[in-house]
């Protein structure tokens, strides 16, 4: 159970040498909602009239993101657009979204913070809605979504930790993306 998300970052993923190099972290925009729906491979062996086996397997996932707002830098770096020395965002037909991780928290009860990474994330361009003011306000707020896979350096699709922000792991959660496993204290 969860009652609150905030602290949205995104990081940039370069290939070096044919590895994945996941750059530091920087503020993606205010959280509004972040919904994560994952798909998996299922298969099932029957044998003497009775199931056997069954498996079940990550093969990737969808996060939609509903945010106060995307500013035009940010969204161009996250959808591999150009922005010109104008200010002027273009958007090309050649485009290609690079691949980032994606980082937030999610507030729990009595202070305790669930954080979260998603290894590796390629954005789709967000659909956009106008409308005119009339006798009462209303906010258009943008969501954009993306589909989420395993990384190639570790094969890990997310990280995942519950703590306090005053553990050592939350204090350096949007500092650098956690790829790596612990595997002494």
């Amino acid at each position: 159970m969860t009652t609150g998300l905030k602290d949205l970052y995104f990081a940039p993923i370069t290939m070096t040498d044919g590895q994945e190099v996941w750059g530091t972290p920087a503020k993606l925009a205010e959280a509004i909602t972040a919904d994560l729906s994952v798909n998996v491979a299922e298969a099932t062996l029957y044998a003497d009239d009775a199931l056997n086996q069954s498996v079940k397997e990550f093969t990737s996932g969808t996060i939609k993101l509903g945010v106060a707002d995307l500013d035009a830098e940010t969204l161009a770096s996250v959808l591999g657009q150009a922005t010109d020395a104008a200010g002027i965002t273009w958007a090309s037909g050649d485009d290609v979204a690079p691949y980032v991780a994606v980082g937030f928290r999610a507030a729990k009860i009595n202070g305790i913070y669930r954080y979260i990474w998603l290894q590796k994330v390629q954005f789709k361009i967000p659909s956009e809605s106008f409308e005119t003011k009339g006798e009462s306000i209303s906010f258009k707020t943008p969501e954009i979504e993306g589909t989420f896979m395993k990384a190639i350096k570790n094969g890990m699709w997310k990280a995942d930790y519950t703590g306090l922000p005053t553990s050592a792991v939350a204090a350096s959660w949007f500092t650098s993306v956690k790829t790596e496993k612990v595997t002494s204290a």
